[in-house]
């Protein structure tokens, strides 16, 4: 049980008094042992007891294994309603070994798995779901964690919970209503079901997704891996890989919805899978009803859709104002239509009243039936602007006037999706710089920012300035590869790289004397940047267990502090 600390002082102040309660660790296993009080690794809880007691601010360390979970969701009445509930803003770190010992660090080798197959043949509507209340600064965060064999149900009444609609046809891996989540090296896969077997997030909720896999999840309506319904979410270094539905749409974006993808590979997904008549438009990302998507320095390769938009799709009606994406240092390749004839591959506005923008990317090599698909094309009352772009076989420059004296080959100048370094899978360019038109008739770094600064929300220059594997953009470029990286996704050498650890509250930098410094959060935005002083700079006023961008003279690592 959970101690609290407080004095006999902190009771008689009455109705201004605060209890201080201290940060409790709890260790949990599959398998309770010892004294099963959770406090420590002799002694481990089961998760679903420790989600019983924790509050918020309090921190789940799991050993690796599988969870399953046997609790009812509040409200929850159905079998199916069990869940792995949390209710307050708490963090949950896989990846210990099975058998820890105090002095071990999680680890993607050490595959901690939350599975909603609850018997055989019976699965959760939802693996995990997240009440936890809105709090100014908090969040619920989880990290090296696998999230598998969550099935929404076809059909059903949806759970009130907080005062918020949890159905129970959506977010088979997680459901998240109105509070503040961070998934950090996490993998959602093999959830099947109905709407969205992956991530639902809804009702104002707030989602950032960093070196994450979402793969293999099929459902039988729309929204395959995510679907975002008046919510935020920020994509970082991300993969979406072979998610099929029935519906539109791998990744649904709607009503009001904001979504921000950087440095991500959005590959082999299929929309209107096992339809053969009816068409499904946006394999890769759905954009509806007045929601805002920014594309940046990301990969949409090999997406199959029996509609319009197999890498990207909008639509929107009338009730809804601002229906947009910006693309931008991107590569959309190799997409496909298979059902409908003259039909649009690449990025297709279905409907009027839609924004499409297109900066430094190649969008080319997409492929449809019928004798005169296209790339890009949108419907009449639709924006699209095209500058510093390839699209099709034309090169576009920075005004998006069309320079007729060059031809973009893509069998010539564009190879197929590999491993390029980094954490995510990349489209290289082919030929020389005299031979390729995509390799000088991009944005510089220095526009690139600019462009970046003009819109809303502003591209951090932490992304925009690099390349999707964080290579700098030092030459005009287009698209999302530059130049291969290391393979542990650092675009330095391991004998270059900065050493960063955190120490007395501080950040501390090794670098040479007078080197430029500068942190940014998670989100991209600016911190801080200081000169070197000397071979050893501390950084102070940093948020304890965030993740932090460290930049040493155009050189990228990740912290967590």
């Amino acid at each position: 049980m959970k101690k609290l600390h407080f004095t006999l002082l902190s009771l008689w102040v009455g109705s201004l008094f605060a209890i201080t309660v201290a940060q409790t660790n709890y260790y949990v296993k599959p398998v309770a042992s010892g004294e099963a009080t959770g406090l420590s690794w002799e002694n481990a809880s089961t998760l679903n007891a420790a989600l019983s007691v924790s509050v918020s601010g309090d921190v789940i360390h799991l050993a690796a294994g599988k969870y399953t979970p046997s609790a009812l969701i509040t409200t929850g009445t159905d079998d199916l309603d069990m869940t792995f509930e949390i209710k307050s803003n708490i963090s949950l770190i896989g990846g210990y070994p099975a058998n820890p010992i105090a002095a071990d660090l999680p680890s993607k080798e050490n595959e901690t798995i939350l599975d909603g197959e609850i018997a055989v043949g019976y699965n959760a509507y939802h693996v995990v779901a997240i009440t936890a209340p809105v709090e100014e600064g908090k969040k619920v965060s989880m990290s090296h964690i696998s999230i598998k064999g969550g099935k929404p149900a076809s059909s059903g009444t949806a759970l009130t919970i907080n005062g918020l609609s949890y159905a129970r046809t959506s977010g088979g891996a997680v459901t998240i209503g109105g509070a503040a989540l961070e998934l950090n090296n996490c993998r959602i896969f093999d959830n099947l079901g109905h709407n969205c077997p992956g991530l639902y997030a809804f009702s104002n909720a707030k989602v950032v997704v960093d070196e994450c896999v979402f793969e293999n999840n099929i459902g039988g309506g729309n929204g395959a891996s995510m679907w975002i319904d008046a919510s935020t979410i920020d994509v970082f270094n991300s993969n979406f890989i072979g998610n099929k539905n029935s519906g539109v749409g791998a990744i649904q974006i709607i009503a009001n919805a904001k979504a921000n993808f950087y440095n991500s590979t959005i590959t082999n997904n299929v929309s209107g899978y096992n339809h053969t008549t009816t068409s499904r438009n946006g394999s890769g990302i759905y954009i509806r009803n007045g929601s805002q998507v920014q594309v940046v320095n990301c990969t949409i390769y090999g997406n199959e859709s029996n509609g319009n938009g197999a890498g990207i799709a909008l639509h929107t009606t009338t009730a809804y104002t601002g229906t947009s994406v910006d693309v931008i240092g991107s590569t959309i390749a190799n997409n496909k239509s298979l059902l409908l004839d003259n039909s649009t591959a690449g990025i297709f506005a279905l409907t009027t009243g839609c924004a499409v923008n297109v900066y430094n990317s190649i969008i080319s090599g997409n492929m449809a039936k019928g004798t005169s698909n296209f790339d890009v094309a949108v419907t009449s009352g639709t924006t699209l602007v095209t500058k510093s772009s390839v699209v099709g076989d034309k090169v576009f420059d920075g005004d998006g006037v069309l320079v007729s004296a060059v031809t973009f080959n893509r069998e010539t100048m564009l190879d197929t999706l590999a491993n390029n370094g980094g954490k995510t899978e990349t489209v290289k360019l082919l030929l020389d710089d005299s031979a390729n038109p995509a390799r000088t008739y991009g944005m510089t770094a220095a526009n690139l920012i600019t462009l970046g600064n003009s819109l809303n929300p502003v591209v951090p220059e932490s992304i925009v300035a690099f390349d999707q594997l964080g290579n700098s953009r030092s030459a005009s470029i287009m698209g999302a590869w530059t130049a291969n990286a290391a393979s542990s996704g650092m675009n330095e050498n391991d004998a270059t790289r900065p050493l960063i650890y955190s120490r007395d509250n501080k950040l501390w930098v090794q670098s040479e004397n007078a080197r430029s410094i500068t942190v940014f959060n998670i989100a991209g935005q600016r911190i801080v940047t200081v000169k070197a002083e000397g071979n050893l700079t501390s950084i102070s006023n940093l948020t304890k267990g965030s993740i932090y961008i460290v930049n040493v003279d155009g050189k990228n690592s990740k912290v967590v502090f």
